[in-house]
């Protein structure tokens, strides 16, 4: 019981410090030019991501 109180308070902290220092990490990752283009491939194929960013870049101005 003990240990998985331990468990759960470490996830917590961890999540904690990665949401606190969030841009940093991510900054760390797209450092990198082999998993800037895997994670980049791989949101293009998210129809979702996609549309909404093509939206953005192709939008009429008035």
């Amino acid at each position: 019981m003990l240990r998985l109180i331990i468990q759960i308070f470490l996830v917590g902290l961890v999540v904690y410090a990665g949401y606190k220092n969030r841009y940093r990490l991510i900054n760390a990752v797209l450092s990198n030019g082999i998993l800037r283009s895997f994670l980049v491939t791989k949101s293009l194929n998210m129809p979702m991501f996609r549309d909404k960013m093509m939206q953005s870049m192709f939008s009429q101005t008035k």
